[in-house]
This record gives C-alpha cells, structure tokens and sequence, in this order.
C-alpha cells in the first residue's frame, strides 16, 4: 500500500507556487502529509582546498543551499497554518525528479505546477512533464501556470473504457466527497466506432460506479469527433471544470495530450488541472 504522502516538488518558480492552493486541497481531501521537495544540481567539485574558484564555487552553493532552506521553511510553515502535517527536503539531481528517490518514498500523489522559467523552459505540459508521469507509479495532479484556484465544484474524468476506471472514480470519491462536487464522466469515440456499444459501455460503467457515487451528483456523456484531443480541449473550454481527470491508458495519447503543440492549445484555451492515474 502506498504511504499517505504527497509531494510537492518546487523551484520556487511562480508555477510551482501556484500549485500550492491545490497541494493543500488534495492534502486536506486525502488526508495526507505533504513533503516538499527541492532538487539542486552540484557539480563535483573534486579537493577544492588548494583550488581559489573552487572554494568560491563552494561558498556560492552554501549561500544557495543556505536560501533554498529558507524558502522551504517559510512554504512548510504556510502548510502547516493550514492544518496538515509538512516536512521538506532538497536532493541533488539533474531533473525536477529522481526517478530512484521517487521509488523509494513511493508518495499517493505528486502535485506539481508546471516548469517555470527558472527550470529548463517556461512552458506548459512540456516534456518534462510528461517524463515525469511516465516514470511515477504515483498519481500525478499537474497544475497549469494560469490555473486559479476558487473551489473542486467539478470534476470532470475522460474514460477510454480502461480496466483501472472504477478504482480511479472510487478515488476520486474522496475527493468529491470532501468537497461536495459533482463529477461528469464522458467519452470520446471516434466516427469509426461503434457508437450503441460505447453507450452500452458507458451504461455499464454507471451500474458499476453508482453505488460508490450514491447521493452524489454524478453524470455521463458520451461525445463524438474526429480528433478526440481537439473534442476534449474545446468540452473544457464550454464545461470549464476545476479538475481533469484521467488515465494513461495509451502512451501515444498521453505524449500527444502533453506536447509542445497541444501545450500552447492548453495554455490558449483551458486552465484546467489534470490528474493523471499511471
């Protein structure tokens, strides 16, 4: 079983800040302990006793490491006014993640705003993330740089009919629960599909979730288009929900969902958090 754990990765960018609100709010929902965690790259500085720039070089670390500290505290304790359990901790690596330190900890979920311009590039759903929901068995809650948060009122989850749905939706129970939201299940089958045997389909997977969903606000809808990643970004667009939710059922849907040229659509036309099962 995984730990109650949520990590919340930051470089103290304005994007990593602006996952906070929803760090707390999965914190709160989960009942979990969060961990900050900061990387930093160090160089090998080999014996820097008789080397000058290699001293300097090391004294500028320990200011860095020294102020990362401070930034990690002052977010710990803004956590913690909130009623949750928080710790932090900076570990050393070339990406935002570990792929070993992940392993090792296994969180429930990472929450994280999207690479700031102190990271590799400012942009949003840029390789990195999509790097990172493919090394994690964790659940990943990805927060865009312009996502505000108000309240979960709605969610919204894009099933491909995948084996892991109703274990997925009973987590997201939790979430629903806490915050009295409703949830909108949809489907986006392509015109070459058999349409009556999504709706059947669809029908199945109600009978299968209602009980878990029993006096919630629950909904089904069954969508048809062309490009489904086009379908889907324009039904958040009309819908505008707090949250997307799905699962990376399909590698090829997932990379084409988080690269640059849907990033800029992303960023264009919807705000919208995506909570990404493994």
């Amino acid at each position: 079983m995984k730990s109650k754990l949520i990590v919340y990765p930051t470089d103290f960018s304005y994007c990593s800040k602006n996952a906070m609100p929803y760090v707390i709010a999965m914190g709160k929902a989960l009942k979990s302990k969060i961990r900050i965690v900061h990387s930093m790259e160090m160089a090998s500085l080999g014996s820097a006793k008789n080397n000058p720039i290699a001293v300097a070089l090391l004294e500028k670390i320990t200011l860095i490491e020294e102020e990362a500290e401070r930034k990690l505290i002052k977010l710990k304790n803004e956590i913690q006014i909130c009623g949750l359990e928080c710790e932090y901790d900076i570990i050393q690596g070339r990406t935002l993640f570990l792929k070993e330190y992940m392993e090792d900890i296994n969180p429930l979920m990472i929450v994280m705003g999207t690479i700031g311009k102190s990271g590799l590039e400012n942009k949003i759903f840029g390789s990195q993330t999509s790097k990172i929901i493919r090394n994690t068995k964790s659940i990943v809650l990805v927060v865009p740089e312009k996502a505000k948060f108000n309240n979960l009122s709605q969610i919204v989850f894009a099933t491909d009919y995948h084996t892991k749905d109703k274990t997925c939706i009973e987590f997201i129970t939790k979430i629903t629960k806490y915050y009295e939201a409703s949830l909108e299940v949809i489907h986006i089958c392509e015109p070459h599909e058999n349409l009556k045997e999504k709706q059947n389909f669809l029908l199945k997977l109600k009978d299968e979730i209602s009980q878990v969903f029993s006096n919630q606000k629950l909904y089904l809808k069954l969508l048809n288009a062309d490009d489904p990643e086009d379908k889907l970004l324009e039904f958040l667009e009309n819908a505008n929900p707090d949250m997307l939710c799905l699962i990376t059922r399909k590698r090829n849907f997932i990379e084409r969902l988080f690269d640059k040229s849907m990033a800029k659509k992303m960023v264009n036309h919807t705000n919208t958090p995506v909570l990404v099962f493994s």
